[in-house]
């Protein structure tokens, strides 16, 4: 026996390879598809779902036999090192948010190419959006993608325009480069950016983002709302408040750069 084999785990490496698996499958698998792909017994892959589920690591769709990665193992890759998790530190100031906007306030971060929510604090009103942790959402129709964007390297921008297709998804929808970057642009200037019904009719999202000390994109933060509450004349006041909920979380992080008042 080789000294690599002798110190292998091999229910460890079981279940690093269902947790790899899934992250390359947002929309969930089912366990028999599990054991079928990765070549796992069912009973097995059953005792490595429920240990992770019992963590909050994976959890499970409902109404459906389905699994995903769950919400601890999402914010566990927001790029924060060496400070308090971003989640643990944003909600305090979401919920303060959605006290003053009375709207859902929801923070994820950039995963890959995508976005991905991290968390929600859901509405107040009798009709909210509510958001699960772990959705993922194309970086070109959402609010908090345009910030993301806005704060790549040149390379990273170059990248990730070259492989899109722009789906269509409303007549709202942005299908160019030239009219995604006017707003990407727009976005690094003013601190926040918007979602005007690009990604869902009926549903409308301002963003802004969250740094750290060094200065770097760690995540964002953003409204939700229905289009028949917050209109476009509505959108810039609420703006403004999401930007400064955010620059509050920011200077939690130790960011100090904050644009003068």
């Amino acid at each position: 026996m080789s000294i690599e084999d002798k110190y292998r785990v091999p229910g460890l490496e079981r279940g690093l390879r269902v947790i790899e698996f899934l992250n390359d499958h947002p929309d969930g698998m089912s366990m028999g598809e599990l054991s079928t792909r990765l070549g796992i017994p069912t009973n097995s892959i059953y005792r490595i779902l429920a240990t992770l589920e019992r963590g909050n690591y994976v959890q499970k769709r409902e109404n459906s036999s389905h699994y995903f990665l769950g919400s601890k193992l999402l914010s566990m890759s927001a790029p924060v090192t060496g400070v308090p998790s971003f989640v643990e530190s944003s909600l305090p100031h979401m919920r303060i948010l959605r006290d003053e906007t009375k709207e859902s306030i929801l923070c994820g971060t950039l995963l890959g190419q995508e976005g991905v929510v991290l968390e929600q604090v859901e509405g107040l009103h009798s009709f909210s959006f509510r958001i699960k942790p772990g959705l993922r959402f194309p970086l070109y129709t959402a609010a908090p993608g345009k910030l993301f964007l806005a704060h790549m390297s040149e390379v990273e921008r170059a990248t990730y325009l070259e492989c899109q297709s722009f789906e269509k998804f409303t007549p709202n929808t942005l299908t160019s480069v030239s009219s995604l970057m006017k707003e990407v642009k727009q976005a690094e200037q003013d601190g926040y950016a918007f979602d005007r019904e690009e990604e869902m009719i009926g549903q409308v999202c301002v963003a802004s983002g969250v740094f750290n000390r060094s200065g770097r994109l760690i995540g964002a933060i953003w409204m939700v709302a229905p289009s028949s509450r917050v209109l476009p004349t509505d959108l810039l006041p609420f703006a403004e408040k999401v930007r400064e909920c955010a620059e509050r979380i920011s200077l939690s992080f130790g960011y100090s750069k904050l644009r003068a008042a």
